[in-house]
């Protein structure tokens, strides 16, 4: 009587083998992502592009990776610096993201839920008691899987003491809950990266 049981055992042991394969692990359903609509310009108020076709052409494999630059989408407000918003759902939950112009937007819905990164300040200029400028609104919005990059140059923000020798932006920020905050001098990068 044992044995047979065992034997019932195997063969139906076997059969989910064989029914899902041996080594095909059970996995998830992929995650579908809508683009419902993008705006590219000085927002949220100024001119502006609905560049909705264009960002839904570059989404691949469920997946999307954009430049916010003007080379891929025109400049619909000269001498601004430019954010890209995309709305988008995954399974029909409704999301949005936003980046800073020269930045890259990365929307995967079937990888693991990215680092959290939230500007709480940014100031750019002469730090050293001179001239600056608010650019929190600019940088926020930023969410990243591993890292951040972004050239700090007066091209990149508005410039408020264009005599002053050198130039720096200041950003404090929490990225996965922890509160950090880093400078860095006029040509250099912005790196904020997970750890």
């Amino acid at each position: 009587m044992k044995t047979m049981r065992l034997a019932a055992a195997a063969m139906v042991m076997a059969a989910v083998v064989s029914a899902r394969g041996a080594d095909t692990p059970a996995t998830a359903p992929a995650k579908t992502l809508v683009i419902v609509k993008a705006v590219y310009g000085d927002l949220p108020s100024g001119d502006k592009s609905d560049v909705t076709d264009k960002v839904k052409a570059m989404v691949k494999d469920n997946e999307l990776s954009v430049d916010a630059t003007n080379d891929n989408f025109d400049d619909p407000a000269s001498g601004k610096i430019k954010k890209l918003q995309v709305d988008y759902t995954v399974d029909g939950v409704k999301k949005s993201k936003l980046v800073p112009e020269r930045s890259t937007m990365l929307i995967s819905p079937n990888a693991p839920e990215p680092t959290k990164l939230i500007i709480k300040k940014a100031v750019y200029g002469d730090l050293k008691g001179g001239k600056t400028v608010d650019v929190t609104d600019l940088l926020k919005g930023i969410e990243v899987k591993e890292a951040v990059t972004i050239t700090v140059t007066s091209d990149s923000f508005s410039d408020p003491a264009p005599d002053a020798p050198e130039k720096s932006l200041k950003v404090d920020y929490v990225l996965n809950g922890v509160e950090k905050s880093v400078t860095v001098k006029d040509g250099d990068e912005l790196n904020l990266k997970a750890e």
